[in-house]
C-alpha cells in the first residue's frame, strides 16, 4: 500500500515512496539541475522527494511548513523533475501523490487536513480544477473532504485500493 504513480510509456500503475530529505541531499538536487527553484532556501523547513519502487531518480520534491498557529501545514513549494513536465513526461501524478502526502501530514497534525499554498498566477486554475483547491485572498487551500478526496485518490490504504 502507498502512493501511485502512472509510468506513460506503458500505462502501468508503478508504486511510489516519499521520504524526508537531510541537507546534504538537498544540496545534491540543487547541483542535478533537475529541478526549478533554489532548494537550499528550504532546508529551514521540510523538504521532502518522491521517488518510484526500485528506483533511486527523484521524480517530485515538496517542502512543507508545519504552521500550528494557523491550524494548517503550507506548501511552500512543489516540484515535478524536469524530465516529468508537460507533454512528453514519463510519469504521472507525481504532484497529486505530494498533494496527498500533505493533506495526511495535515490529518496527521490534527489540522482537518488543512492545507495552503501560494501558487504562481499561472497555476491557479489547475489546483482548482485538478486538486479542488478553493481560493482565499492570499492562498489556494484544501481542507477535511476536499483533502481526504485527494489523499484517497493518490495514496492507497486496504480501503480504497486505488
Amino acid at each position: 500500500m502507498g502512493y501511485k504513480i502512472e509510468y506513460l510509456p506503458i500505462g502501468l500503475s508503478v508504486n511510489a515512496r516519499i521520504s524526508r530529505l537531510n541537507k546534504t541531499e538537498i544540496a545534491a538536487i540543487n547541483k542535478s539541475k533537475r529541478f526549478h527553484f533554489n532548494w537550499n532556501r528550504e532546508i529551514p523547513y521540510h523538504v521532502y522527494q518522491l521517488k518510484a519502487d526500485g528506483s533511486n531518480a527523484v521524480l517530485g520534491l515538496i517542502s512543507l511548513d508545519n504552521r500550528p498557529r494557523d491550524y494548517a501545514i503550507e506548501i511552500r513549494l512543489l516540484a515535478n523533475s524536469k524530465e516529468n513536465i508537460g507533454d512528453g513526461k514519463v510519469y504521472d501524478g507525481i504532484a497529486g501523490c505530494l498533494i496527498a502526502f500533505a493533506c495526511r501530514e495535515a490529518f496527521k497534525s490534527g489540522y482537518d487536513g488543512f492545507v495552503c499554498l501560494k501558487p504562481k498566477t499561472d497555476l491557479i486554475r489547475h489546483y482548482q480544477e485538478k486538486y479542488g483547491f478553493l481560493a482565499t485572498n492570499m492562498y489556494l487551500i484544501t481542507e477535511k473532504e476536499n483533502s481526504l478526496t485527494i489523499t484517497e485518490r493518490y495514496y492507497e490504504t486496504e480501503d480504497n485500493h486505488c
